[in-house]
C-alpha cells in the first residue's frame, strides 16, 4: 500500500513540476487597516504536491498605506507557505511570518493569512488565496524634560566621597503607567567626555518584581563621585559632620519614551534618548552630580537665586560625527521655566559663537529655585519645602530609618522598627533599610572614619535577603513634546509622571554596589559610620551616632 501511495505522489509531483500552476498571476489586494487602507500584491505559486495536497508559496510585495489622504510607500516583502490543514505529515508545514512597517504615528503589522480554495493541486491561484490581515498600533513619542536617576548621599568626613565605580549598580526601578504589559531593554553609550566616560553605558530592562517597569543600570562608570565635602565653597568650615545640603543628584536631561498602544490602551514602551541633530549615535546627556546646595534658594526662605555651576547650566558640547563641528546636548538650564537666556546661548553655540557668555553664574541662565523643587524633593533626608524654599536636613547623628515613617504617594511609611528588620516584609514601605553586617543580621554594617587614610570601601546589598516592593514615589516633570492617542491618559497639562519604586536584593540578576571613601583632614576624628541603603536609587546613606571627636 505504501508503495502505491509513493508512486502516486511521484506521479503527481512530476505532473505538477511539468505543467506548473494554472497561472502565475499577481493579484492586487486591498484590506482595511486602522483608519486607512493597506495595498499590496500577492503572487502565489505551487511549491510542492503530494497525494492531492499542495504546498503554496505566496510572495507579498509592493506595500503602500493610505490614511487621511496621504499614501506612504512601504519597503519590504513577506512570504507565506501554506498547506491544506489535513495534509500528510511529509508535506511542508505552514509558515506565515508577519512583517512590520512604520509610518508617522503608527506601526502596521501585516500577517499573511491565505486560504485554500480546494485540496487539489493548482487551486491557490485566486485573489482570495492572497489575503492577509493588518493591525495598526498607534505610536506616541514623548520627549521628557529630565529624569533623576540617582541621589548620592554625602558621607561624613571633610574629604569623603561616594561614587559609582567599575562595578555594575542597579538604579531606580521606574514605571511610566499602570496598564503596560511589558517593557523592552535599551542601552546606549554616553559618548560625552568627562561625564560618564567613553565606556560608560546606561541600560533598562524588566525587573523581577514588576514586569511593566524598567531599571536603569550603570556599567563601567568613570568615577561619578561626590566631591562636595572637600570643596571649600560648599564646606568652608571643613566640617566632618553629615550635611545633606551636600547630597548630590545625577540627572538625565534628554529621556525619550516611545509607547505602542491598541486604541487608547498602552501595550508596551521603550525608553531611550532624544535625537541630537548631526549625531547619529544615541547619546544620553547625564550630568555629573549636582549638589543640592546649588539648587536651593539663596538666601534660604526666599525666591532668591541658585548657584548651580554655569558649566552644568549651559548646552553640553559634543563632537559631531558628521562634519566634526560641535553639536549640543541639553544643559540643566533647558528644564527651567524661563529659559530664554538658555535658548540664546544655544543659538550662539550653534552659530559657532560659543565664546559668547550669555548664560553666566550670576544670571543662572534664567533658572530659579522653583525650577528645581521636584529634584530636591526626591531626597527625603534633605526635607526641602517647595513653598518656603527652605531645607531642614536630618541630622547625621540620626538614623535614616527615621524617615521611613514619612508618607509617600503609595501610602504611609512602615517606620523605623519595621524597616530595621532583616528580612524586611515584602509589603513594607521602606525608603531606607540597613545594610546588614551579615545575612539575617539587624545590625547595620559600619566602617571606620579615621584620619586621612582614605580607605575605599565597596559596599554591596548582597547581604539583604528580600526584595521590598511595597513603596513608591511619584514625581512630575515637564515634557517638550507629546503626541499620539495616549496624550490624554498619560500626560496632564504637559506634565509627565515618573513613578519610582523601592526594591532591595537583586533586580536584574546582580546586587547593587557602590564605592565609598571615608577620609578626613581632622587627625583626631575617629568614628564608626553606620551604612544604610536607599532602596529607590540603590545608593548608600550614612549615620555617625556620636561625632564626639569630629567637628
Amino acid at each position: 500500500m505504501k508503495k502505491k501511495i509513493l508512486r502516486a505522489c511521484l506521479l503527481l509531483l512530476t505532473f505538477a513540476l511539468t505543467t506548473g500552476p494554472a497561472s502565475a498571476t499577481t493579484y492586487n489586494e486591498t484590506i482595511a487597516a486602522g483608519g486607512g487602507t493597506l495595498r499590496y500584491q500577492a503572487t502565489p505559486s505551487v511549491e510542492h504536491v503530494c497525494v492531492f495536497y499542495a504546498s503554496y508559496t505566496i510572495v507579498y510585495s509592493n506595500f503602500s498605506y493610505t490614511v487621511s489622504g496621504t499614501t506612504y510607500g512601504l519597503s519590504g516583502t513577506d512570504t507565506a507557505v501554506l498547506d491544506a490543514s489535513s495534509a500528510p505529515a511529509d508535506c511542508p508545514q505552514t509558515s506565515e511570518p508577519p512583517i512590520t512597517f512604520l509610518v508617522p504615528g503608527d506601526t502596521i503589522t501585516f500577517t499573511p493569512a491565505p486560504s485554500l480554495q480546494g485540496s487539489t493541486p493548482n487551486q491557490c491561484d485566486t485573489p482570495a488565496c492572497g489575503n492577509g490581515s493588518a493591525v495598526v498600533t498607534p505610536v506616541s513619542v514623548f520627549d521628557i524634560a529630565y529624569k533623576v536617576v540617582s541621589v548620592l548621599y554625602s558621607p561624613p568626613g571633610n574629604e569623603s566621597s561616594q561614587a559609582y565605580g567599575t562595578d555594575t549598580t542597579n538604579g531606580t526601578t521606574t514605571t511610566i503607567g499602570s496598564s503596560f504589559t511589558f517593557s523592552e531593554e535599551m542601552t546606549f553609550s554616553s559618548g560625552i567626555k568627562d561625564v560618564l566616560g567613553g565606556s560608560a553605558s546606561v541600560g533598562w530592562s524588566t525587573t523581577s518584581s514588576n514586569s511593566s517597569a524598567f531599571t536603569n543600570t550603570w556599567t563601567d562608570a568613570t568615577m561619578i563621585a561626590t566631591d562636595d565635602n572637600s570643596n571649600l565653597t560648599y564646606n568652608p568650615n571643613k566640617s566632618d559632620s553629615i550635611n545633606h545640603n551636600l547630597d548630590s543628584f545625577v540627572i538625565w536631561l534628554n529621556p525619550q519614551v516611545t509607547i505602542w498602544s491598541e486604541g487608547t490602551t498602552p501595550l508596551s514602551y521603550t525608553t531611550g534618548s532624544q535625537a541630537t541633530t548631526d549625531v547619529s549615535a544615541i547619546v544620553a546627556d547625564i550630568l555629573p552630580p549636582v549638589p543640592a546646595i546649588t539648587m536651593e534658594a539663596t538666601p534660604p526662605g526666599t525666591k532668591g537665586v541658585t548657584t548651580v555651576p554655569v558649566a552644568y547650566l549651559i548646552p553640553q558640547a559634543i563632537a559631531s560625527d558628521v562634519d566634526g563641528v560641535n553639536a549640543y546636548m541639553p544643559g540643566l538650564g533647558a528644564i527651567c521655566k524661563n529659559n530664554s537666556l538658555y535658548l540664546q546661548q544655544l543659538a550662539a553655540d550653534l552659530a559657532g559663537n560659543s565664546s559668547d557668555a550669555i548664560c553666566t553664574q550670576a544670571n543662572q541662565c534664567g533658572c530659579a529655585p522653583s525650577d528645581f523643587v521636584e529634584i530636591l524633593q526626591t531626597d527625603p533626608l534633605l526635607n526641602y519645602n517647595g513653598t518656603t524654599y527652605t531645607a531642614s536636613p536630618d541630622p547625621g547623628t540620626e538614623s535614616p530609618l527615621e524617615a521611613d515613617a514619612l508618607a509617600t504617594s503609595s501610602g504611609p511609611g512602615s517606620g523605623a522598627t519595621v524597616c530595621a528588620k532583616n528580612p524586611v516584609p515584602t509589603t513594607a514601605n521602606c525608603r531606607y533599610e540597613i545594610v546588614p553586617t551579615v545575612k539575617g543580621s539587624t545590625t547595620p554594617l559600619f566602617e571606620p572614619l579615621s584620619g586621612s587614610g582614605g580607605v575605599t570601601y565597596t559596599i554591596s546589598d548582597a547581604t539583604s535577603t528580600t526584595e521590598t516592593i511595597g513603596g513608591s514615589t511619584s514625581w512630575n516633570v515637564g515634557i517638550s513634546f507629546g503626541g499620539g492617542v495616549l496624550l490624554a491618559s498619560l500626560v496632564t497639562k504637559d506634565t509627565w509622571t515618573w513613578t519610582d519604586s523601592e526594591s532591595t536584593g537583586t533586580s536584574t540578576g546582580s546586587g547593587n554596589a557602590m564605592q565609598v571613601v571615608l577620609k578626613t583632614s581632622t587627625a583626631a576624628c575617629d568614628e564608626n559610620v553606620n551604612i544604610y541603603e536607599d532602596t529607590m536609587y540603590h545608593t548608600f546613606a550614612f549615620q555617625v551616632p556620636t561625632l564626639t571627636a569630629c567637628p
